[in-house]
């Protein structure tokens, strides 16, 4: 069994992100939190729409937090390193450190939870373990996945 990792993808910043001084708005995090969940579960064997094919649970997200530590700026690489930083019996966090892929400084840190839910009624219910066992080697601490990397904060 090798050791938990992050799931690493690239994206640039792109013309819808910027506001009119060329550097990334605030909002446009949400699309790479987005982005970095999709092809986190895709590479897993969850892809979207499988998920939603035969809906019998539902994921939704109950909290979503963003630390801006840097700008980031119209066409830069950034890497979104993407990780569990923990798995509930309802619910996960996923943690998504935006660094800039060039200079690996960090950009922002988000972290969003999403929680496991009945389709009819809302109501909690476990994490599947076929999404557990998927998700398993990108469980890991904060520090983990940040140890070793430059201006890690």
């Amino acid at each position: 069994m090798t050791a938990p990792r992050p799931f690493v993808i690239h994206e640039r910043v792109r013309w819808a992100d910027v506001d009119l001084v060329c550097i990334m708005r605030f909002s446009a995090f949400t699309r790479l939190v987005e982005l970095a969940e999709q092809e986190l579960l895709r590479a897993v064997g969850l892809p979207y729409a499988m998920l939603f094919d035969e809906p019998t649970i539902w994921m939704p997200r109950r909290r979503l937090e963003i630390d801006y530590y840097a700008p980031a700026r119209i066409d830069d690489e950034l890497a979104l390193v993407t990780y569990v930083s923990r798995m509930g019996d309802t619910s996960l966090t996923l943690q998504v450190d935006v660094r800039h892929a060039e200079r690996q400084t960090l950009v922002a840190a988000i972290s969003m939870v999403v929680v496991c839910v009945t389709v009819e009624g809302f109501a909690k219910r476990p994490l599947p373990q076929s999404a557990r066992t998927a998700l398993a080697p990108f469980v890991l601490t904060v520090e983990d996945a940040r140890a070793g990397t430059p201006d890690a904060r």
